[in-house]
């Protein structure tokens, strides 16, 4: 089955750095397939603390609509205190319990948000 896809710049990197790896099957293909698979392992392995209601619409607005890039999953901890959403004492609660997690783990975050 043949999909078209957008080459966005993290596709057209891949695509540069797998071109030739392979005579009979795309080294591209193959290689995005893997890091998808390996993308959906992290997904299904790690396991999140318990977030409140509060606590999810505090996460909502300092991700949804935002770019995610390192910087944002880097400095997630940090937005939080900024955010509207929440008093103060549950926006420190909040970015102590984000601060404590991996970038995977904050990944999986906006993944699971819907980002």
């Amino acid at each position: 089955m043949r999909k078209m896809i957008y080459m966005n710049d993290p596709l057209i990197k891949l695509a540069e750095e797998t071109k030739g790896n392979s005579a009979r099957t795309s080294g591209f293909s193959r290689r995005l397939g893997e890091i998808v698979e390996r993308y959906d392992i992290i997904l299904s392995l790690t396991t999140l603390p318990e977030f409140s209601e509060t606590e999810i619409k505090i996460l909502s607005e300092c991700i949804c609509g935002s770019t995610i890039n390192s910087r944002k999953i880097r400095g997630l901890h940090l937005d939080i205190l900024d955010a509207e959403t929440g008093s103060r004492e549950e926006k420190q609660s909040l970015s102590s319990k984000i601060e404590k997690l991996s970038p995977a783990d904050r990944m999986i975050i906006v993944e699971k948000l819907g980002q």
